[in-house]
């Protein structure tokens, strides 16, 4: 399957919040008290926070058709002394469910944090599936002496230092743009209605 990567633009938005939609629709993960997902509201609502990272948006592509996506947005550490440093997190990291387990998430993945990278960045930060992510090089966050913002720690809690000790001599609570909590099921179905109607998830 030839992939091809690129910069998501504003033509893009209601395919790639489509097909957020479409890849989280049946996540056996949501809370019990979500009637639907609501990780396609949260891109759209990324996009004017002022955390979000364009340079750092893409889109995959398979035929000229939009398969995949991965948004980035800054976060930072808040160590003993009060001192904030900024890190980067992603997600979503959506895939369209007939497009999954063929290298379309990797390959958005690693050429995103190898742009990081090279924007000066120093580590990704994420809650995300801890049988997953290690295999391209996260570690659990605890490793690093990283707690989420109220303390505490879990398997899906991991890190990428995006070089050699950049997280170095860096410990403390982890803190994301207040945009990721203030998701209501209410909004999320509100949001739901731009989109086709489908059936409830199982």
């Amino acid at each position: 399957m030839d992939i091809t990567l690129r910069r998501e633009k504003p033509s893009d938005y209601y395919a790639v919040e489509n097909l957020t939609r479409e890849a989280f629709w049946h996540d056996t993960n949501r809370p019990s008290d979500h009637q639907i997902p609501d990780e396609h509201l949260l891109v759209h609502r990324l996009r004017n926070a002022s955390s979000y990272i364009p340079e750092l948006d893409y889109v995959a592509e398979v035929d000229g058709k939009i398969v995949g996506h991965i948004i980035y947005s800054t976060g930072y550490i808040k160590d003993a002394s009060g001192q904030s440093h900024e890190v980067l997190t992603f997600g979503p990291l959506s895939v369209l469910p007939e497009y999954q387990h063929q290298g379309t998430g990797k390959a958005l993945l690693r050429h995103t944090l190898a742009l990081a990278k090279q924007l000066g960045y120093r580590a990704v930060i994420i809650f995300g599936i801890p049988d997953y992510y290690p295999k391209v090089g996260f570690r659990r966050a605890a490793e690093f002496g990283l707690t989420t913002a109220d303390g505490r720690i879990f398997d899906p809690f991991m890190a990428y230092p995006l070089y050699d000790g950049a997280l170095a001599g860096i410990s403390g609570s982890f803190h994301l743009d207040p945009v990721y909590e203030n998701l209501t099921q209410a909004d999320a179905l509100a949001f739901d209605k731009r989109f086709p109607p489908k059936a409830s998830p199982s």
